[in-house]
């Protein structure tokens, strides 16, 4: 697919998001990074040449709310400016924000952040600590949009470490794997919730069937 961000395009999906190309360094980070991750996508990103998806910020302020490693891996390679979708979090869209990925589906209220206190950190600065919020969207964050590296602007490589939380290897490793371990535990949430999905359409099907069954002996 061609992109000309230029000016704003309208992406064509159920909510029609807005993607814009912006200057790299009008964009706020509201959480640290991880280095080991940052090398990983990093290397990712210069082996493919495209950035498959564009990061996700706040229309107002420009923080950033989803893509945080991909903004710092094109920053730190050099390139001055990044595709990301903008989203309005004061108006129609509605966003909800927890501290772990299953939050997404078991709500709970002593878990909630407020969008509120994700753009003033972005916009004071006082970054919170890496992985500590999980955004979650009225549309699937995973928008491909595989734009490629050579269409972006490209000046001197930038130092990020200001973004990055001082961990050692083996502090960013545990963070990683912990990542991983939530992953895990979002895909035991729903393969248990789909066999009980599974379950109660199974049965309403046999509750159907027998009453179809009484009818005609009746």
């Amino acid at each position: 697919m061609a992109w000309n961000l230029t000016t704003t395009t309208v992406l064509e999906t159920d909510s029609k998001l807005k993607l814009a190309l912006l200057s790299i360094n009008d964009l706020k980070p509201h959480e640290k990074g991880l280095s080991l991750y940052l090398q990983l996508l990093r290397r990712e990103i210069l082996r493919d040449g495209v950035l498959k998806c564009p990061i996700i910020a706040d229309e107002e302020s420009h923080v950033i709310l989803d893509g945080m490693h991909r903004w710092l891996a094109l920053k730190s390679l050099g390139y001055t400016e990044i595709p990301v979708i903008l989203v309005d979090t004061q108006g129609r869209i509605g966003i909800r924000i927890g501290r772990r990925r299953v939050h997404q589906y078991m709500i709970d209220p002593a878990q909630e952040i407020g969008i509120g206190e994700v753009i003033s950190a972005g916009l004071s600065g006082r970054l919170m600590e890496p992985r500590s919020t999980r955004h979650f969207f009225p549309f699937s964050k995973r928008q491909e949009i595989d734009y490629p590296l050579r269409l972006l602007k490209k000046g001197h490589e930038q130092d990020v470490s200001e973004y990055l939380a001082q961990n050692s290897v083996e502090r960013s490793g545990a963070l990683v794997d912990e990542w991983l371990r939530e992953i895990s535990e979002e895909l035991e949430f729903l393969t248990k919730r789909k066999e009980e999905v599974e379950k109660e359409r199974q049965e309403l099907i046999n509750r159907v069937n027998n009453s179809r069954d009484c009818s005609l002996t009746a």
